[in-house]
C-alpha cells in the first residue's frame, strides 16, 4: 500500500504492515467474537445493520483499471477495494482504523513470538465449501511460497510456521519478536481463499476466468480486467445479508468521462476522485472528504548520482512550492506535509501534540528559490543538470505538482523532464532503479507509523527502500522497535527514525491527503472514515433518509 484517494498505488507493497504494539504485547484475548446472524445474535460485523431497504443495483465508476484481483499479484489500492469485498481476513479493520475481529472471532498471544487465533464457526465459501483452519494455513502458506512471488511475502518473512492447532484454531509462530505482527493478518497482508481452489488455481487466481474465492459479503461473478468488475451478495456470508445487492465497478480513467457518466446517471458514484476535479461535481452528487494518512512524496535515490549528493536534494527541496501545490492543486484539501508518517498514523503510540512536536524539529525547506540556487552551487552539479520524473495517469494532481515543480527548477538551472505513463508501468518502475526520482504516493492500512518507517526508511529489514537509503542509526531504531512491545519505547525509537531520516532528506514529503467519494444524492456510505475501504465497504451503501 506507494501508497494511496483510492485511485492509485503506491508501491509495490501497498499495504506494507505494521501494527498496534499495544494489542500484541497484551497476551490477552485481543476480540470478543460478534455472532453471525443465523445464531440469533448480533452480528458485530461493519456492515451488518440489520433489515435494510434494498438498494438493488448501483454502479461506481474508479479512475484506473486492475490488471489483476489478486493482490498477491498487484497490490494496489483498487485491488484492494474490490479484493476485500469477497475475501476476508483473520483480523478487520474498522473505518476509523481499530482493529476487530474477522474470520478469527478472537486471537492471543501466549509469548513473544506465538499468535493463536480462534476461527469463525459456521462460515462457508461462496461455493459452498466450509471454511477451515486448512484454509488459513493453505492461504498463508501461498504467500510464504518464494514460487509463487507473491507481493505480500514480506507480512509473512518472520513467520516460522503457520499449524492448524484445532479445527477451529491456527497458531502462528514467529521467528523473532514482531510488535506489529498482527496487522500482517488483516487484510493489507492476508486475504483468505480455500486450501482446494487455491491448489487447482496456482497461478491463475484473479485472472478474468478464475476470479477469486472468498467467504466475503460479496461474490465476483464477471472481471474485464480493461473494463469493470461485477458482484452481487453473497448468499453464504456469515453477516447479515448487505441491503446493497448488486454492484457494478466500472474503469474509468478519464476524468471528464467520469463527471459526464455522474450527471447523465450512468453511475451512481465515483471513487477517488483527485481534489483538483471536485468542484464540478457538487450539482450531481454529494462529495465528501476524509483524511486518509495518505502521503505524497519525491523520493530521491541516495545511491545514484546527482540525489547522492545531499546538497542537490536540498536544492529541490527549496525549490518546492508545498503550500502552493495544497492550495492551487488541492483546492486546500490536503496538509503540507512534515514527514512521511502522517500525524494520524500514530495512534496510540503517542499523543497528537508530541507528534507534531517531534515533526517541528525536522529541518524545514520552505518555498525560496534563492536557497535552493544556493544549495545547488554547493553541489558537484552548480551548473545544473536534466532529470525525469514519471507520474501515473490516475494521479493527474501528481502531474500538475511534477509540472509546477519544473517550472521552479529551470528557474535555478535544472531540467525536469514530467512524463504520463500508465498506472501499471508507474508501479512496475517502482524500486527497480530504474527511475532515480520518484514519487511515492501511499494509502496506509494500519494506525502504526512503522508501516511506513519499515519499508522505506530501514535498509536493513527490506528490499522496498525506494530511495536507497541506509543509515545504521535510522535501522538499528526501526529494529529496535519492531521488537519492543513498550509503547513509550516504541514511540520514541519511531519518531527517532523518523525524525533523523527527515534530516537526511532521502524522501521529500509534499502533502498528507485526502480521499473524495461521490455519491448520488439517494444513497449514502455509512461510517466514512479514513479505512472506509479497507473492508467491505459496499456492506455500509443504503438509501439516502
Amino acid at each position: 500500500m506507494a501508497s494511496d484517494t483510492a485511485g492509485a498505488l503506491s508501491r509495490r507493497r501497498l499495504f506494507g504492515m505494521a501494527g498496534a504494539g499495544v494489542l500484541a504485547a497484551s497476551g490477552l484475548l485481543a476480540a470478543c467474537a460478534p455472532q453471525p446472524a443465523s445464531d440469533g445474535g448480533a452480528t458485530g460485523h461493519r456492515g451488518a445493520q440489520g433489515a435494510d431497504v434494498p438498494v438493488g443495483e448501483l454502479t461506481f465508476a474508479l479512475p484506473s483499471s486492475v490488471s489483476s484481483l489478486d493482490v498477491g499479484r498487484e497490490s494496489g489500492v483498487l485491488n484492494y477495494l474490490v479484493a476485500t469485498l469477497a475475501q476476508e481476513s483473520l483480523v478487520s479493520v474498522s473505518p476509523a482504523g481499530k482493529l476487530e475481529p474477522g474470520l478469527a472471532t478472537a486471537w492471543r498471544q501466549p509469548d513473544a513470538t506465538t499468535y493463536v487465533f480462534t476461527l469463525r464457526r459456521g462460515v462457508v465459501f461462496t461455493d459452498g465449501s466450509p471454511f477451515t483452519a486448512a484454509d488459513v494455513v493453505a492461504s498463508i502458506d501461498e504467500i510464504r511460497d518464494p514460487k509463487n512471488g507473491s507481493a505480500l511475502a514480506y507480512a509473512f518473512a518472520g513467520v516460522s510456521s503457520v499449524k492448524a492447532t484445532g479445527s477451529h484454531e491456527v497458531t502462528i509462530r514467529l521467528s523473532a519478536p514482531d510488535a506489529a505482527f498482527i496487522w500482517n493478518t488483516s487484510p493489507g497482508g492476508l486475504l483468505i481463499s480455500s486450501e482446494k481452489f487455491l491448489a487447482a488455481n496456482r497461478g491463475k487466481v484473479g485472472t478474468e476466468k478464475t476470479l477469486l474465492l472468498g467467504t466475503g459479503a460479496y461474490r465476483i461473478t464477471e472481471f474485464a480486467a480493461d473494463s469493470h468488475v461485477r458482484l452481487e451478495s453473497n448468499p453464504h456470508w456469515w453477516g447479515a445479508r448487505p441491503a446493497l445487492r448488486k454492484l457494478k465497478l466500472s474503469f474509468v480513467p478519464d476524468a471528464g468521462t467520469r463527471l459526464v457518466a455522474m450527471k447523465s446517471g450512468a453511475v451512481d458514484g465515483a471513487l477517488g476522485l483527485a481534489a483538483d476535479e471536485t468542484s464540478g461535481w457538487a450539482s450531481a452528487a454529494d462529495v465528501t472528504y476524509t483524511g486518509d494518512r495518505s502521503v505524497v512524496a519525491l523520493a530521491f535515490d541516495t545511491a545514484k548520482a546527482p540525489w547522492n549528493d545531499p546538497h542537490v536534494r536540498r536544492a529541490v527541496a527549496h525549490a518546492a512550492d508545498r503550500e502552493g501545490m495544497v492550495k492551487g492543486i488541492l483546492h486546500g484539501r490536503a496538509e503540507v506535509a512534515d514527514a512521511l508518517v502522517a500525524p494520524e498514523m500514530w495512534g496510540d503510540l503517542l499523543p497528537a501534540g508530541q507528534v507534531r512536536a517531534g515533526y517541528a524539529k525536522i529541518t524545514s525547506y520552505g518555498f525560496d528559490l534563492a536557497a535552493a540556487r544556493a544549495e545547488l552551487a554547493k553541489s558537484a552539479h552548480a551548473d545544473g543538470f536534466t532529470a525525469e520524473l514519471h507520474y501515473p495517469s490516475s494521479g493527474p494532481q501528481l502531474g500538475k505538482a511534477a509540472l509546477a515543480l519544473a517550472d521552479s527548477l529551470k528557474k535555478i538551472g535544472i531540467t525536469l523532464r514530467v512524463k504520463e505513463i500508465t498506472l501499471e508501468a508507474w508501479v512496475a518502475e517502482l524500486g527497480t532503479g530504474k527511475q532515480p526520482l520518484q514519487f511515492l504516493w501511499y494509502f496506509p492500512v494500519t494506525g502504526d507509523p512503522a508501516e511506513l518507517a519499515d519499508p522505506y526508511l530501514n535498509a536493513s529489514a527490506t528490499a522496498t527502500d525506494i530511495a536507497h537509503y541506509d543509515v545504521t542509526a535510522v535501522n538499528k531504531a526501526l529494529d529496535s522497535a519492531k521488537a519492543d512491545t513498550d509503547k513509550a519505547r516504541r514511540a520514541g525509537k519511531l519518531m527517532t527514525a523518523v525524525r533523523t531520516a527527515g534530516d537526511d532528506l532521502p524522501y521529500l514529503p509534499l502533502w498528507w491527503g485526502q480521499t473524495a467519494t461521490a455519491l448520488s444524492k439517494d444513497i449514502v456510505l455509512q461510517q466514512p472514515g479514513p479505512f472506509a475501504f479497507v473492508g467491505p465497504w459496499a456492506t455500509r451503501i443504503r438509501k439516502a433518509a
